[in-house]
């Protein structure tokens, strides 16, 4: 894996000189988060963390340094309840994923699309 450097560039006096970006790790305020039981959301939106890679790296950085398990609830989860539009402005729903509440799908049905307020709503016909 390739890592990333912890440096930007940043145009000085005398050329470029490098500006180290300061981390968000918190150990103490990420252990609090953890001990309140506070799941992976909150903890991003207290911490100030955008990505969920970010969180999890630096829950396994706590783990390593306090030599303790620590489990975060939704921090391993994969977030197929929102899927995103690819670039081809195609989006793919996984529907092994969803709770169907009983629906029996197979292979080859078809579904009637209707737009509303926002809202894409799939009908099977």
């Amino acid at each position: 894996m390739s890592k990333k450097t912890d440096t930007a560039a940043v145009e000085g006096q005398d050329g470029f000189d490098k500006k180290k970006i300061e981390s968000k790790y918190n150990p103490s305020l990420l252990r609090e988060c953890i001990f309140n039981g506070m799941d992976a959301s909150e903890i991003m939106v207290k911490m100030d963390v955008k990505h969920r890679q970010t969180l999890k790296q630096y829950v396994l950085k706590l783990m390593s340094d306090d030599k303790t398990y620590y489990e975060v609830k939704g921090l391993y989860l994969k977030n197929s309840r929102r899927p995103k539009v690819n670039n081809k402005m195609e989006l793919k729903i996984y529907l092994k994923s969803l709770d169907l509440q009983g629906m029996s799908i197979s292979e080859g049905d078809e579904f009637s699309i209707l737009v509303e307020d926002q809202k894409i709503i799939l009908t099977k016909v």
